[in-house]
């Protein structure tokens, strides 16, 4: 086996072994009038678990293409402190931040516009998923 093909080998099984983890998070922080979220998905399937801000915890169902379409998007992003942040102007009190953890690391705010592909593709992974959250928890005034 050449030098080259042995280098590939073993990245892809770092990275195989790197993506088994079993938890991802979608964190929206909230803001001063709106408490924020986590929703914790297993890699496993579109299982999620809701934690709001005041303590309360949901098992929720999420769309099965979605939450692979996330999974797909958090691998090729690579690690996610290396991802570039995206600044953008937001209010004091009512401004909220969106992040993706996972293997303990997480993502730069996502909420800005995104110009890198791989930041956008996250954004608009941890949006769809958080707007299913919204409509899957009814009665709650945390979301917006």
């Amino acid at each position: 086996m050449t030098t080259s093909r042995l280098r590939t080998l073993m990245f892809l099984m770092i990275n195989s072994a790197w993506f088994c983890a079993a938890q991802v998070t979608v964190i929206d922080s909230g803001s001063t009038n709106l408490p924020g979220v986590n929703v914790k998905l297993q890699k496993s399937g579109p299982q999620a678990l809701v934690e709001q801000r005041d303590g309360s915890q949901q098992k929720i169902m999420l769309d099965k293409d979605a939450c692979k379409r996330l999974m797909t998007d958090l691998k090729a992003a690579g690690p996610l402190n290396e991802l570039p942040a995206a600044h953008c102007m937001k209010s004091v009190s009512f401004g909220t931040s969106i992040f993706v953890e996972f293997n303990g690391v997480r993502s730069p705010d996502l909420s800005c516009r995104q110009t890198d592909p791989r930041a956008a593709a996250l954004k608009t992974d941890a949006s769809e998923i958080l707007s299913a959250v919204r409509a899957k928890v009814p009665g709650k005034t945390v979301f917006r």
